[in-house]
């Protein structure tokens, strides 16, 4: 069912509108503040470093899930609302939705209200709250990543919503006053793309779009917007998205389109309140102004998990077992090489390790069951006097410790005694 009354007539929207877009950022309601793109430089950061906490954590293992995002994340004004933070995490978001369908063993939930894509390197102060660099929600046992949706604050989407209700917001043919804001997210945007894939390789990487938050022609009988320039407000909406795809592209990674979710373009901000999946200037105690409802996560949850099952159809990673760590730890252990030489005129004997890729942690000098020498760090380099193998008869051997956690193994290797230790 259509709404057949306006929202909010033209002459209440200005006093918000003008709030939204001129009020410093202490001065704003943190309704405000969550999609604004405020600089976060405006807010006194907290007094202690941040660091990202687990919304849960059950130990090693299975799929171990982090989210990063602006507010079209983090769901502001969606209840129940986590309390530990400032930036406005809704319990019921995309990715909390997605963590919990997939049985996650460990979510991390990075998104923040404002957040730029800046935020994915540099800490985003929240009143009271400093939200660490979205990237540092990473590790290597990271298996699934939803990077986004991000740069709707660096191109300033919801104060372009605000010009076009209280002015024309199209500009002339030919005019781009946003080209040089795309331009710089561009670039962050790969950079944080080529970053989460080297911090967190093993993991699925979703790069996730901007959905429809207009139809075609907008619906001035409901939102005083014209319909050009709803059009051109949906039109950048659509212009981030569509880098946002390329960029998954040209990095080899799944693209979630919010447009494409079955029905969106019936769920816009001009549907019936029960409806809509984005929210117009009232929200009903149900998300905030042009940001997703509790029904618009909840299809965005079930898109994603779709999307994710057509790229990963065989299911999340699996953990390799004690065995399996065991036959990679022979492996390794089978390159490991070693040579003798003689320094100082023929008075040391030094002997050299190498290979083990990374898994040895100590190395041993024997001759004829004797221990001459032992090395604890990398690189393995044992040393003697020359004097001291020669009392001795027997082989020469290096014993090579490699672990990988708990697991052991150990190698010997017979090294040919060089002229200064024959006797």
């Amino acid at each position: 069912m259509r709404r057949t009354t306006s929202l909010l007539s033209a002459a209440a929207i200005v006093p918000l509108v003008g709030a939204l877009l001129a009020a410093p950022a202490q001065a704003l309601p943190t309704q405000a503040l969550t999609g604004s793109g405020v600089a976060p430089a405006s807010v006194p950061a907290a007094a202690s470093d941040p660091e990202h906490v687990p919304v849960w954590d059950h130990g090693p293992g299975g799929e171990r899930v982090v989210a990063f995002g602006d507010s079209f994340v983090s769901g502001p004004g969606i209840q129940p609302v986590r309390t530990d933070v400032g930036c406005m995490r809704s319990e019921k978001n995309f990715p909390t939705l997605v963590a919990q369908g997939l049985e996650a063993r460990s979510f991390v939930d990075a998104s923040c209200g404002g957040a730029t894509t800046v935020h994915f390197t540099e800490p985003q102060p929240q009143g009271d709250y400093t939200n660490a660099p979205q990237l540092d929600a990473l590790s290597r046992d990271t298996t699934l990543v939803t990077f986004g949706t991000m740069g709707g604050n660096d191109i300033g989407l919801v104060q372009l919503a605000g010009a076009c209700v209280v002015g024309d917001c199209v500009p002339a043919p030919g005019d781009d006053p946003l080209a040089e804001a795309f331009a710089a997210v561009e670039g962050r945007l790969v950079a944080a793309l080529d970053e989460t894939r080297r911090r967190a390789p093993q993991a699925e990487v979703l790069v996730v779009g901007y959905g429809t938050y207009l139809p075609p022609g907008g619906c001035p009988d409901v939102l005083p917007l014209p319909g050009d320039r709803a059009d051109y407000l949906q039109s950048q909406i659509d212009r981030l998205s569509d880098l946002l795809e390329r960029i998954a592209g040209e990095r080899g990674v799944a693209f979630v389109d919010q447009r494409d979710i079955p029905g969106a373009v019936e769920h816009t901000v001009c549907a019936a309140p029960e409806e809509q999946w984005i929210r117009g200037l009232e929200t009903y105690g149900d998300g905030i102004l042009m940001h997703p409802s509790t029904a618009g996560m909840r299809a965005t949850a079930d898109y994603l998990t779709q999307r994710l099952g057509e790229v990963r159809p065989e299911g999340p990673p699996q953990p390799p077992t004690r065995a399996e760590r065991r036959a990679a730890l022979k492996q390794k252990a089978a390159t490991v090489r070693a040579s003798s030489s003689c320094l100082r005129e023929g008075r040391r004997l030094r002997v050299r390790v190498r290979g083990g890729q990374g898994a040895v942690t100590r190395a041993s000098l024997w001759v004829g069951g004797r221990w001459l020498a032992r090395d604890v760090r990398a690189p393995y380099v044992l040393t003697v006097k020359a004097a001291k193998v020669k009392r001795h008869r027997g082989a020469l051997r290096v014993r090579v410790v490699l672990r990988d956690a708990e697991l052991k193994v150990t190698r010997g290797l017979r090294v040919t005694r060089p002229r200064c230790a024959r006797r």
